[in-house]
């Protein structure tokens, strides 16, 4: 074994035979001489200026393509226009809704408010003038039944 080289031998299991590899490599030839052209033999292309290339004639295909490519740019500028039309009505349509919604929870809070204040009027009202044990007995449902589990009848009949 090479030092550092953990594959230069290979043993196969169980056999104890020992297998070498070597690997040989080309060198690049040093000189210009010893150089051999890969592309040697193929032609070279006879025009290498840009002004030399022509565009090819005008035919049915081409003008074909030339009216489909200005039918799809119109297109796309018709698309774009409208897509912005649609974006700025979206726009307007939320802020109108926002400003609705607004609104109706504003009035639905003052509405929520005045319920408020006539049903503790009414309660205040109510209770005037009643001493606090019948305050108490005010609050107590006389009417119920009683629960599968609970009796509270003796209770009911004490604060009554």
């Amino acid at each position: 074994m090479i030092d550092g080289d953990p594959f230069s031998e290979i043993s196969t299991a169980g056999q104890g035979s020992v297998i070498t590899t070597s690997v040989e490599f080309t060198v690049a030839p040093k000189t210009a001489e010893d150089y051999v052209d890969p592309f040697q033999g193929m032609p070279v292309a006879a025009h290498t200026d840009a002004k030399a290339v022509s565009i090819p004639e005008m035919n049915a295909l081409r003008e074909w393509e030339d009216k489909h490519e200005r039918d799809l740019e119109e297109k796309s500028q018709k698309e774009q226009v409208q897509k912005k039309e649609k974006q700025a009505a979206a726009g307007t349509a939320l802020n109108d809704f926002y400003e609705q919604r607004a609104q109706e929870i504003q009035e639905r809070m003052a509405s929520h408010r005045a319920n408020q204040k006539s049903a503790e009027a009414a309660r205040s009202d109510a209770l005037k003038g009643l001493n606090p044990w019948e305050q108490v007995a005010g609050l107590i449902d006389a009417r119920s039944t009683v629960d599968g589990d609970s009796d509270t009848s003796r209770m009911r009949n004490l604060l009554m």
